[in-house]
Order: structure tokens, then sequence, then C-alpha cells
């Protein structure tokens, strides 16, 4: 007679089979409970060393910009991608196209190769304030193909402006409807990406006649009195652009074309030299910073800003007065300027400037430009 188990009724052998199967259950609960922990403990050393490799790791690592959204013809989207060119090493200078030009006219591609030409260990960045940009337009091309140290480049604005002390200006206030909001505007540029990344920065009627290298930290003047916003530079992270900053985004004034601009510079230096006047902002009382004399890129003063394009006589060879070892680089004043012509085959000063300093930009040029 088969022996049954008294509480269930069911064979003893059954019994057995459902120890051994408890038995079995348990053995696998061990193994998933130690494979858990295998998991957890491998998973934990993983991130362990992706935080000593990304985060503790002493070695730099590039960042995408956002706002850099085109490149000249010798760099691809991939290549700019993965060079976050603003935070390489090496100087820096900045030129701004705010009129919203998608490319540059001769003079202003003139002043980008003369920097360039001079500071070839400069990068050179050329700046759209729009995304667009004719890469294959004549000046620009010239500029890609003869220097690599020239960087052309359209900026999402929206991108640029966010998240800086300029943010609430540029977008929600309305200097655009100011009478000099493009001046105004470009204003706002030099100051947030000399803010951003240092550098230098210069005006686009600006011809540069020697390397600019051998200066840091300056503003520059026009006539010993007013400070010029057109030639500056500051190291990354310099207190006196975020002065610059400041002041721009309290004492904001539309109507007035210098106020936001050279007249800042003026509040920002005497503020930060703990002077009264501009004459006695020496380099020591500047904590070294310094405001160069109106010769290093200022020689003629704007009411003789046509001595520029005088025809002069075919024998006369003599060289101008205020062209001296002390100019750095040579302002036109484009603003009233811009509409003298200049001759290819002719005498003037600008263009015997030109042909010097700017040669590839020159041999493209038209008879009149």
């Amino acid at each position: 007679m088969e022996s049954k188990d008294i509480a269930t009724g069911h064979p003893k052998s059954c019994w057995r089979s459902n120890s051994w199967k408890r038995i079995w259950l348990k053995r696998r609960a061990n193994i998933n409970y130690e494979r858990s922990f295998l998991l957890i403990f491998g998973s934990a050393g993983l991130v362990i060393i992706v935080y000593n490799i990304l985060i503790a790791s002493p070695i730099p690592i590039c960042l995408i910009p956002d706002d850099l959204t085109t490149v000249s013809p010798s760099e691809s989207p991939r290549e700019l991608k993965h060079n976050y060119d603003f935070l390489s090493e090496g100087d820096k200078a900045f030129f701004w196209e705010t009129g919203g030009n998608q490319t540059l006219n001769i003079r202003q591609a003139c002043a980008v190769e003369s920097l360039a030409l001079h500071n070839p260990s400069v990068t050179v960045y050329m700046l759209f304030s729009q995304e667009r940009v004719n890469r294959s337009s004549i000046t620009l091309r010239t500029l890609t193909e003869n220097y690599k140290n020239i960087r052309i480049i359209g900026i999402n604005m929206n991108n640029f402006m966010t998240g800086s002390a300029l943010e609430h200006w540029y977008k929600f206030t309305d200097w655009r409807k100011g009478p000099f909001n493009v001046s105004h505007f470009s204003d706002a540029l030099r100051f947030a990406t000399l803010s951003k990344y240092g550098g230098y920065y210069f005006d686009l009627d600006l011809i540069h006649l020697q390397p600019v290298t051998h200066y840091r930290n300056f503003f520059a003047t026009e006539d010993g009195i007013i400070v010029s916003a057109g030639a500056i530079h500051a190291d990354y992270g310099h207190p006196i652009m975020k002065l610059a900053i400041s002041d721009f985004v309290v004492n904001y004034r539309a109507d007035v074309w210098g106020h936001n601009g050279p007249a800042l510079l003026g509040r920002v230096i005497t503020k930060w030299c703990a002077v009264p006047k501009l004459r006695e902002a020496t380099y020591l009382r500047c904590r070294g910073f310094s405001v160069l004399p109106n010769a290093s890129f200022y020689p003629v003063h704007y009411p003789r800003w046509r001595e520029f394009f005088h025809q002069r006589a075919p024998n006369d060879t003599m060289t101008p007065d205020w062209l001296t070892t002390e100019v750095i680089g040579v302002h036109i004043w484009n603003k009233i300027s811009y509409g003298e012509p200049v001759y290819r085959n002719s005498t003037q000063y600008y263009t015997q400037l030109a042909r010097t300093h700017c040669p590839a930009i020159f041999s493209i040029t038209p008879d009149v430009f």
C-alpha cells in the first residue's frame, strides 16, 4: 500500500519533490542576488571611472558653441563642432559687421587683412550679426584663401546674448527704435565679446601697420581727451570689461550717439583708475591697464580725415608727418569718409596704405572703390 502524507493526502514522493524544488528556488534566488550585487557594484565602478575622466581629469574638454553657425570655407562644420576656437590658446581679435550685410566691402576687408598680415599668431574672427554669410563673395573668399588665421563666422544673436548681462537689454528693451541703434548695437557687441572671450577688438575702418601683440589691456584715445571704442584689448575675465557691461545696462541712452561707447569707456577708465580726468589715467594708477596715446591708432584726428584722400603730385614721395613709428594702426573715420572715392592708381595716402598693408584685397580692387 502506498504511503501518503497525512496533511496533504499526496504520496510522500511528491513531498520529497517539493522539498527539492524549494531548495532549487532558494539557490536560484541566491544566484540572482549575487548577480544583482555584481551589477550594482559594476555600475558604481563605471560611474566613478567616467567621473574621473570627464570631471576630475586635468585634460580640458572643448565645448560646442551654439552661437557659431557659419564658418569659413577652410573649415567644415564638422571641424568647428569639435574645436571651440573662442577658448583655444593664443591671442584672439574680433571684428563685427552689424549693418545686416552678408559680406564685407573692399575697405572693411582691407582692415581685416591688415590685422591678419601683421599678426600671424593672432586668430582673427570676422563676426557677422546674423547667421547668413556670403562666404563665396570675392572679399571673404580672398581673405580665407590667403590667410589661415582668419575665421568668418555668422552668429545667432539670440543664442549669443542668452545668459549674458546684456540679454534683457537686447531682447526686451526698445533699443532698436533709437536713432543710433546700429552704432549702439555695435558698442554692446564689442563689450559682450571681450567680456565673454577676452582679446582684441577693432573697428572695420582701421588699417594696421605693425604688430599689435606687444600691447595688452588698453583703450586708445582719439585726442588725449576722448577715449575711443574702436581699438580695445582686455584679457579674459578682466574686471574692467565687467564694469563696461554694467555701465552699459545701467546708464544706457538711446538718444546720444557716443554715450554708450566712447563716453562709457571714459567713465569706466576714470572709475577703474580712481582719477577725475583721463589725462591722469597712468599705467600705475590704472593697475596695469593703459590708455594709449592718439598716435597709436588715431594719428589723424577726424577734422583732418580728407588727408587720406587728397591726390598728391606724382613726384611727391614725402612721408606724412603723422606716420611715425608710434603708429600701430590708422583709423580712417569711415562714418564721415565712406563716400569719398579711392582710386587704385592714385597717390592718395589711403591707396598707399592699402597697397602695402592689405595686398591680397588690393589686388582685387576695382579702379575706384
